[in-house]
């Protein structure tokens, strides 16, 4: 069972910002919380690197790095990619089948 999903379009603009943007060979696609306060918790994606506390598995061709202490808060999501009136970017968004 995959930790997250990734769709196709996702999946393609992940390997093109890699390429594009030369992120190194030893960053990899990190999905997290960033937590401003103890109230305000927001999901994250963008390439980082492991150390020791991390998780990296390998989902449909892109490696993805957790912490697995934080995996409760978006283990059945999908990353998605959209462009839409002028904005592009990546979001997560909740898998249904899973609900």
């Amino acid at each position: 069972m995959k930790i997250i999903e990734i769709t196709r379009s996702a999946k393609e603009a992940i390997l093109k910002y890699k390429d594009t943007l030369q992120i190194p060979s030893d960053h990899y696609l990190r999905v997290g919380i960033k937590q401003k306060n103890s109230q305000d918790k927001g999901l994250f994606i963008g390439f980082d690197t492991i150390n020791e506390k991390d998780k990296l598995v390998e989902n449909d061709g892109i490696e993805l790095l957790y912490h697995p202490g934080q995996a409760l808060f978006f283990a059945g999501m999908i990353i998605d990619y959209r462009e839409r009136e002028g904005k592009k970017g990546f979001v997560l968004v909740e898998n249904k089948k899973t609900i």
